[in-house]
């Protein structure tokens, strides 16, 4: 019987997102598929809200890491 071998392959759309807060121009990094709400650490406001799946963005998004 031949040995397997199985490798793990990086998720497809799995990544960290550098969001830009609307009201103070603060960046945070999240991730794309959060399952809590992102809130600006300097003014509170919403930047980015979990749907089941994919983040859904309210800021503006800077960066795909």
């Amino acid at each position: 019987m031949s040995e397997k071998t199985s490798v793990k392959l990086k998720g497809v759309g799995n990544k960290f997102i550098r969001l830009k807060c609307k009201e103070c121009n603060n960046e945070q990094v999240t991730y794309s598929k959060g399952s809590s709400k992102v809130i600006c650490n300097i003014c509170g406001s919403e930047l980015a809200s979990p749907t089941g799946g994919l983040i859904s963005i309210s800021g503006e998004k800077i960066k795909e890491y």
